[in-house]
C-alpha cells in the first residue's frame, strides 16, 4: 500500500514539473526598443562580401549590348564595376536615437573610406567618370547612406522611406509588435525584387518568416533568439525596350539569420546573417554578404 501511494505521489510530482516546464516554455514576452533621452545606441554595422571568388557586382552587359549606345555607356558599366569593389571595403556605423515623438530614429553612416578612393588610378576615358565617382563617395563619407524610423514596438514608421532602405530597416530592425513565445512565427516588411512593365514572370516564389527558435533566462535576463528565413525568387522572359527581343531572366535573393534581443535592455545584443543576390538574363550578379550588428 505504502508502495502504491509512494508511486502515485511521485508520478504526480512528475506530471507537475513537465506542466511547469511547459508554461516556462510557453513563456510569452514582448520585444521593444529601450532608450532614455538623449541615449544614442551605436552598431557597427557589417555588410561585406564573403564569397570573393564567385562574387560578381551587379552588371547590365545584355541590356547594353542590346541596346547598340554608345562606347560610354561601357565605360560606365567599368566605373560601376569600380565602385562596388570600393562599396566592398565599407564600414557602417548605425545610430539609434529617440526623438521628440517617442520614436526611434535610425541613421546609417559610411565610414572613412578616403584612402581605399584615394588608390584608384585614372586610365583613359575612364578619368572623368572615375573623379565623378570619387566626389561621391566623398560626398557619402560625410553624409547618412540611410535614415529610417520605428516605434517602441518595431513598426517602421517612416513609411516613405525608399523600398531597397526600407528592407534594411526592416530586415534589422523591425520587431514583432506584439506579444510572442517560443515557435511563434511572422513576417517582416520586406520586398526584396521589384520588377518593372518589361518583364513578363513565368514562376515565383517566396518565403518571409520570422521564428522565436529560443528564450533563455540568464542572470534575470530573457534573451530572445529569433532565426530569419527570407527568400525571394522570380524568373521570365524580360523585354528590352531598345530591341523589343525576349531576354530570360532571373532573380532570386535570400536573407538567413539568428539574432539574440534582450528584454531587459531593450537592443540586439548580437545580429548574425547571410544575404545573397544571384541575377542571370537582363542584369547579372552573385554575391554573398555577411551582415552582422556589433554594439559599440
Amino acid at each position: 500500500m505504502f508502495t502504491i501511494k509512494y508511486l502515485f505521489v511521485n508520478l504526480l510530482l512528475l506530471i507537475s514539473l513537465s506542466a511547469f516546464s511547459q508554461t516556462q516554455n510557453q513563456e510569452a514576452v514582448f520585444l521593444k526598443w529601450k532608450l532614455q533621452p538623449n541615449e544614442v545606441i551605436s552598431y557597427k554595422t557589417t555588410m561585406q562580401e564573403i564569397d570573393t571568388a564567385n562574387h560578381r557586382g551587379l552588371a547590365m552587359d545584355s541590356l547594353i549590348k542590346s541596346s547598340r549606345i554608345n562606347d560610354q555607356a561601357a565605360e560606365f558599366e567599368k566605373a560601376m564595376k569600380q565602385l562596388d569593389k570600393e562599396i566592398q571595403l565599407s564600414n557602417f556605423i548605425t545610430n539609434l536615437k529617440k526623438n521628440h515623438k517617442n520614436t526611434i530614429d535610425i541613421e546609417m553612416y559610411l565610414k572613412d573610406t578616403s584612402t581605399s578612393v584615394k588608390s584608384m588610378t585614372d586610365t583613359g576615358k575612364m578619368a572623368d567618370i572615375q573623379n565623378d565617382m570619387r566626389k561621391m563617395m566623398a560626398r557619402m563619407n560625410k553624409g547618412i547612406m540611410l535614415r529610417g524610423e520605428v516605434n517602441e514596438d518595431g513598426n517602421i514608421e517612416s513609411f516613405y522611406t525608399k523600398g531597397d532602405q526600407k528592407n534594411i530597416i526592416a530586415v534589422l530592425f523591425e520587431l514583432p509588435g506584439r506579444s510572442v513565445k517560443l515557435g511563434d512565427t511572422w513576417a517582416i516588411d520586406v520586398h526584396f525584387l521589384s520588377m518593372d512593365q518589361n518583364f513578363k514572370c513565368d514562376s515565383s516564389f517566396r518565403r518571409n518568416t520570422v521564428k522565436v527558435v529560443a528564450i533563455s533566462n540568464t542572470g534575470g535576463e530573457h534573451i530572445v533568439t529569433l532565426k530569419y528565413d527570407i527568400v525571394e525568387y522570380v524568373t521570365g522572359d524580360f523585354n528590352s525596350p531598345f530591341d523589343n527581343k525576349p531576354m530570360k531572366t532571373s532573380m532570386k535573393m535570400t536573407h538567413q539569420a539568428l539574432a539574440n534581443f534582450s528584454i531587459e535592455k531593450g537592443r540586439w545584443v548580437s545580429y548574425d546573417g547571410i544575404m545573397s543576390l544571384s541575377a542571370t538574363g537582363m542584369m547579372t550578379a552573385q554575391t554573398t554578404k555577411k551582415i552582422s550588428l556589433v554594439l559599440e
